[in-house]
């Protein structure tokens, strides 16, 4: 017991420290070679293709990862945790006459949608998971909200200690409505997906430079997920059978 949980640990830091290098050093560069290093090699390589190889190697599934489908409990679940950090932070501008700038945003949702999959099905599907069979659900959700919030440091403009601490409070509310949905990744992410929509438009300034290529790039690495996926699930079934 005490080996398999030393080695989630090394996983884990393994895991994390490429993911920042990866973005890092996609942030560094600009056109076809940011997209390697991001979409390619931190998206579907860390983020998508280790998971997928290590839940093979043990025997799991799509579903062992979250991929359930939703009942009355993960909608109430979803709705409430969406309704408290989107509706608490639109409402009162909104009430105050703010404008919100939604003119930012069709250039960033492929992008979003990318991006919000890889960090929950790597942080909530896959470590929040196995996080939670080694120490309990108290542990698990707390550590993937650490690393959630560390994760962000490969990010220039998410580098403060006050960008880390908020975002470490926001990675336990995501994790908190994976657990309470009974480790459903579908809540989680459309939990993240509004959150990362709205920072962006609030702060487009930190995030990294969005273009209609990066649009292009984003539609083509959902495209090549979903294959990656959908041969992961028929292997999965053929194997059963």
């Amino acid at each position: 017991m005490f080996q398999e949980k030393k080695k989630l640990i090394l996983l884990c830091c393994a895991a994390e420290l490429a993911m920042i290098a990866l973005i890092a050093l996609a942030c560094l560069f600009e056109n076809a070679v940011y997209y390697l290093f991001y979409n390619l090699l931190y998206g579907l390589g860390v983020s998508v293709l280790l998971p997928l190889w290590m839940a093979a190697g043990e025997g799991e599934g799509l579903a062992e990862m979250g991929m359930k489908k939703l009942g009355d409990r993960q909608v109430l679940v979803l709705c409430a945790f969406c309704l408290l950090s989107v509706g608490g932070q639109v409402i009162p501008r909104l009430a105050a006459g703010e404008r919100l700038p939604w003119e930012r945003l069709p250039i960033a949702v492929l992008p979003l949608i990318m991006t919000t999959f890889f960090e929950e099905f790597f942080f909530r599907g896959f470590i929040q998971t196995r996080l939670e069979r080694q120490f309990g659900s108290a542990a698990a959700v707390a550590a993937s909200g650490l690393l959630f919030s560390l994760y962000h440091l490969g990010y220039p403009g998410f580098r403060s200690a006050g960008d880390l601490a908020l975002l470490f409070a926001v990675g336990v509310g995501f994790a908190l409505a994976f657990r309470l949905s009974g480790n459903n990744f579908f809540v989680s992410y459309f939990v993240n997906l509004p959150n990362a929509f709205l920072t962006y438009i609030l702060k487009q300034e930190q995030f990294p430079h969005m273009t209609a290529q990066s649009t292009v790039w984003a539609g083509a690495s959902i495209a090549a997920l979903a294959v990656v996926l959908l041969v992961f699930a028929k292997r999965r079934q053929a194997g059963r059978a």
